[in-house]
């Protein structure tokens, strides 16, 4: 399954988190500050996008409400699958020593 940086990065954060509801301001932080203040509207366009994205692959599951034309999404939690891709992603991400 091919994953986006951001949705890799948001499925990590998940992951790593102490809590298992994850608001979506946590996102954010995939940016550098200046870009994020400079583009604001356009880096919350790509976080929703990359969770709607997950949702509909079922790797997340999202809290908040649904009106008519859009969603509107306050917190994120993995499911069983996302939990699952999210240790690959951490294997793969480990350096391998080598064996003398």
């Amino acid at each position: 399954m091919r994953l986006s940086r951001l949705q890799k990065h948001i499925l990590l954060r998940c992951y790593e988190s102490k809590n298992v509801k994850v608001p979506k301001s946590a996102f954010y932080k995939y940016y550098p500050a200046k870009e994020f203040k400079e583009n604001k509207l356009g880096v919350q366009v790509g976080v929703q996008s990359s969770l709607e994205n997950l949702v509909v692959k079922d790797l997340v599951v999202v809290f908040g409400y649904k009106t008519a034309k859009k969603l509107y999404i306050n917190k994120v939690r993995l499911t069983a699958k996302g939990r699952k891709i999210a240790r690959e992603l951490i294997k793969k991400r480990q350096r391998k020593l080598p064996i003398k």
